[in-house]
């Protein structure tokens, strides 16, 4: 296996297992929101942790798939873009709830760039 494809499959695999951590954590909320003695704080929690961690699964699974084509520079590409636009253009410390998923996803993409291509 080349250099290229071990590096791609890491990138896949680190995709993947982030992808898998936010849906278990929207799982796990979504448990909370359909208990009827939820308390309206623990509901409001579960709904925040529902739409912030399915916002960041969905948003991955975008860039996984652009990563499964193999191409390593498209990869990086898109990884690099999207980190950029989160920290260029997206509302990360604007205090509504958006700004946990998309702050969530600059972080993460942050340590893909810093990982696999720095």
């Amino acid at each position: 296996m080349s250099e290229t494809e071990t590096k791609i499959d890491a990138i896949l695999d680190a995709i993947r297992q982030d992808i898998a951590e936010r849906e278990t954590v929207a799982e796990q909320a979504m448990h909370t929101l359909e208990k009827m003695n939820t308390s309206p704080e623990d509901y409001k929690v579960a709904n925040l942790q529902f739409e912030a961690n399915t916002y960041v699964a969905s948003y991955l699974k975008r860039i996984l798939e652009v990563v499964k084509e193999r191409d390593i520079k498209k990869a990086e590409n898109i990884i690099r873009f999207h980190h950029y636009q989160q920290h260029k253009i997206g509302a990360l410390n604007d205090n509504r709830y958006i700004s946990l998923g998309q702050a969530t996803i600059a972080v993460t993409l942050g340590k893909y760039v810093e990982r696999f291509f720095d």
